[in-house]
């Protein structure tokens, strides 16, 4: 988990260029950008920094009032640094050359109301501009223009979307997102407060296209549609809009869509629009494409594998059911298998296309082919939810802020062959669930993390209205892992607009921004054991439900408050939340950027790949030494930031020329006279005038609480390092005794190092020792026997002493003469050749008595079998001599 190394850095500190870009000069701008949001009540954080990130720099756009600044923070930053002195001071500062303004370039253009949010494309070559209600598409400039002399204002081409839809007399813009599957991310979707969506396909060389929708739809019929052949498009202009009971809760204050177009994310998941409600309801479109997408090249394969297993798996499935006569159950799947028939037509229609190849004008980190949307089940798709989270245990109404999806993972090993070896298989795992995570945030600032194990896919209205009078919807679950409080219970009580940001290292990361500061979280505990257990399950639902609610009794996601805004004590409206930036750099780090009270508000944190850098190098047997601490580092605090007050430009300078009318101004030029014009100025004055001199007494307060804050920590701080040198001191004298050289007549840090150097050079001393020990036992060649080299020494001595004849054999007693291998020997010889002889006598014998004695006759097989068992004898004891003699043999000769 990220830690936090340091805050807002001194290049974006007063007064370095860095700050200059955050913040307008003219005090007045300022507080009529402020107040334009409070007039027309705006609600919803604002998103008034935007990141692009090219291959040399890291790109960011702010507003400021109602301008846009566009600068490179990496240059930024070296420009601050290149321009200190060896002592930490900027050399233009003091030598008094410093000119502001220089570190950025303003995009000129025209808007005339305020500026809400910034949108950077996919490809990075457009920035979507909004306000309230109207929506702008300016073409980036060339980074190029970065790091120029020439600081004047970039007038770049601007377009307006929808020059007769999205204006002030319709519904405020709720979201605008750009398709992450549109060609070359030319694509963007805007949805209103009064639940309409509209799909533009744009083109740079046509401005037809930023005129009309190329799809426009209203939820709000699309919810009560029964067919596709109904009218979902949008009431027109001066329509008059009867009263509904459905309608009131159709408010949308926030879309986003379920994944980002990666090649490990599910097919369903980047064609899906989840739209969240201010009421709590919750919904989804899919597939909702342009009449042209650019795919990952995963895509379309994941997806036929997936519709066509399912396919199988639900006609076994009605086979049992009809088999059991389950009319329900067969009803249901009959259904669901309808769908999944449309699933399959409508990409076979797209495996059967020949797809474009991808231009070099075109951005092709998606993938190189586009395809055209099919035509054959239509171009809306049907809306489903509400969907219902369970447990029912939660809140019954969520006044909800924002929504985020985590897309489900692509298990690739679901698509490949199963001879695939293990090696390969390890391969292509990503780690992550396979099954997206829905996270929900209150007004309140908590945040639900909701696991959708169903899965959102493909549906669409059928052709023709259904004969039946109500159709069958399915009830769709998010099942409630966990409730993240993000503000203290004091509060949430007060309303406010919390908003996500995502993280940059991982998607199971993100961050909460709300009035109080910036929260950091995490599911990465959990997520893990969330998946193994449903991988565990091997498709079986038994015990799955269960075993899932146990373990979100058990979730606890990482939770961490890096960024706490100080807000005025006086304060008498709240301040705008802008939502942050994350950017992951050489040259920054990780870095989160933000803006307070038109101030920038910086955190750099720890990277998690200098973790995983560092883990590996350990790894490899690298033998780590830990740096040594005297002292334990105390938490990280903020560097103090001047307030605005104790800066910015007196009011008083433009009193004259903002609250005196022009038929009395003449009046303070002229002595001071009792009149009720004079006493009108004078009351301006010393209200404009308490109002500053209460701000200063606010600001210097607080300096002097944090002076005597800052001498309290000296002081102890003093204390401390007083302590820890006693303590040494105190050890140097217990041990002066033990020591009587020249250095014991020192003391403190001289005495020390006196020890030291003894100890290296005894250390050095012993050290040659041991090597020179060490050299002459090598050249020695001796060492210690094993204990079987010596059980070996032990037989071979035996061996040798029962085999070989020596002086010493006749003195041994006659137990031992007999084991002898020798006499064993003979003996057997012996017998053999006795053996032999008998067996020849006998023969003769037998021969000469034959002729004599012919009444005895042995008949033929009992001869032969006698005569073949003394036979197979012989030649055992034979073959037993022979391969006792060659033993010997070999024992002799490795004797000698």
């Amino acid at each position: 988990m990220p830690k936090v190394l340091s805050y807002t850095p001194a290049w974006l500190s007063r007064p370095s260029p860095g700050f200059d870009l955050f913040h307008s000069n003219d005090r007045k701008l300022s507080h009529k950008a402020s107040e334009a949001g409070s007039k027309k009540g705006e609600q919803g954080t604002r998103r008034i920094l935007a990141h692009r990130r090219t291959e040399y720099c890291n790109e960011i756009f702010v507003v400021v009032g109602n301008t846009i600044r566009w600068a490179d923070l990496g240059q930024i930053k070296d420009d601050w640094e290149g321009e200190q002195d060896e002592t930490g001071v900027i050399r233009s500062i003091e030598n008094g050359q410093h000119e502001k303004g220089k570190s950025y370039r303003t995009l000129k253009v025209s808007i005339h109301e305020q500026i809400h949010h910034l949108i950077p494309s996919p490809s990075g070559d457009l920035l979507a501009i909004l306000t309230a209600h109207t929506v702008h598409i300016v073409v980036i400039p060339d980074p190029s223009h970065l790091g120029q002399a020439d600081t004047s204002p970039i007038h770049p081409k601007r377009f307006t979307l929808g020059p007769t839809t999205h204006v002030l007399s319709q519904s405020p813009i709720a979201s605008a997102l750009w398709h992450p599957l549109g060609v070359g991310g030319r694509c963007i979707i805007t949805v209103t407060k009064d639940a309409v969506v509209r799909l533009w396909e744009l083109d740079t060389h046509n401005r037809s296209s930023f005129d009309s929708p190329a799809l426009a739809f209203n939820l709000k019929k699309l919810q009560l549609g029964r067919s596709a052949e109904d009218d979902f498009s949008p009431s027109k202009i001066g329509t008059n809009r009867s009263f509904s009971l459905d309608a009131l809760d159709m408010d949308v204050v926030s879309a986003c869509f379920g994944g980002n177009g990666l090649e490990i994310e599910s097919g369903w998941c980047p064609m899906t629009l989840w739209v969240a409600m201010a009421e709590g309801d919750i919904y989804a479109l899919c597939p909702l494409l342009p009449s042209r997408l650019q795919p990952p090249q995963s895509l379309v394969p994941s997806l036929t594998t997936t519709v066509t297993a399912h396919k199988s798996y639900l006609e076994r499935e009605l086979h049992q059911a009809y088999n059991k006569s389950d009319v329900e159950q067969a009803k249901l799947l009959s259904e669901e298998q309808e769908q999944c028939n449309d699933q399959f037509g409508w990409l076979a229609e797209i495996d059967e296309q020949d797809p474009i190849l991808a231009t070099e004008e075109i951005d092709t980190s998606n993938g190189p082919l586009i395809y055209n949307r099919p035509s054959r089940l239509g171009s809306i798709p049907k809306l489903q939810g509400p969907f219902r989270l369970t447990p029912e245990e939660i809140e019954d109404e969520l006044e909800l802020s924002g929504i985020h999806i985590i897309a489900s993972r692509l298990d690739k090993r679901d698509h490949i062959d199963t001879d695939e070896s293990d090696d390969e298989l390890s391969e292509l795992l990503v780690d992550g669930l396979s099954s997206s995570v829905v996270c929900l945030l209150t007004r309140g600032g908590r945040v639900y993390v909701c696991l959708d194990i169903e899965g959102v896919k493909a549906q669409w209205l059928p052709h023709r209205k259904p004969t039946t009078k109500q159709m069958h919807n399915s009830v769709h679950d998010l099942l409630v892992l966990e409730a993240i409080d993000t503000r203290q219970a004091e509060e949430a009580s007060t309303p406010d607009w919390p908003t996500f940001t995502a993280d940059v290292h991982s998607s199971y990361s993100f961050f909460v921004t709300h009035s109080k500061g910036v929260v950091f979280l995490s599911l990465d505990p959990w997520i893990g054991k969330l998946e193994n257990e449903l991988r565990a399950s091997g498709g079986e639902a038994v015990g799955t439900e269960f075993r899932v609610n146990v373990l979100a009794e058990i979730a606890e996601s990482f939770r961490e408050q890096i960024l706490r805004y100080n807000h005025k004590a006086d304060a008498d409206h709240t301040l705008q939340t802008t939502a942050p930036v994350v950017l992951q750099d050489s040259v920054l780090g990780y870095f989160l950027l933000t803006i307070y009270d038109d101030q920038p508000q910086a955190v750099i944190l720890s990277s998690p790949l200098d973790q995983d850098a560092q883990d590996r190098l350990y790894s490899s047997g690298y033998e780590y030494e830990p740096d040594l601490k005297m002292l334990t580092q105390g938490p990280v605090k903020s560097a103090y930031q001047p307030p605005q007050t104790l800066w910015a430009e007196s009011a008083l300078t433009r009193f004259k020329d903002t609250h005196v009318q022009s038929r009395h101004k003449k009046l303070l030029k002229e002595e001071i006279r009792l009149s009720s014009a004079t006493l009108d100025v004078m009351t301006e004055a010393h209200r404009l005038l308490s109002e500053e001199t209460h701000q200063l007494g606010i600001a210097a307060s607080d300096l002097f609480r944090r002076c005597e804050r800052l001498q309290e920590e000296f002081r102890d701080q003093i204390r401390r390092a007083n302590e820890i040198a006693s303590r040494v001191e105190r050890l140097n004298d217990e041990d002066a005794d033990d020591y009587e050289s020249d250095f014991n007549s020192t003391r403190g840090s001289a005495r020390l190092d006196g020890r030291l150097l003894n100890a290296r050079k005894r250390h050095d001393h012993i050290s040659a020792r041991h090597e020179a020990l060490r050299r002459k036992v090598a050249r020695a060649g001796s060492r210690e026997l094993s204990d079987k080299e010596q059980s070996w020494i032990t037989e071979t001595h035996k061996m040798a002493t029962s085999i070989l004849t020596t002086e010493d054999d006749d003195a041994l007693p006659p137990e031992d003469q007999k084991h002898r291998f020798v006499e064993r020997y003979n003996e057997v010889r012996a017998l053999v050749e006795n053996l032999v002889h008998q067996a020849r006598d006998a023969s003769q014998s037998s021969d000469s008595e034959g002729r004599s004695i012919s009444m005895f006759k042995v008949p033929p097989d009992i001869r032969k079998e006698k005569v073949g068992n003394v036979m197979a004898l012989l030649e055992r004891e034979t073959a037993l001599v022979d391969a006792v003699q060659e033993r010997l043999e070999r024992i002799s000769i490795s004797g000698n």
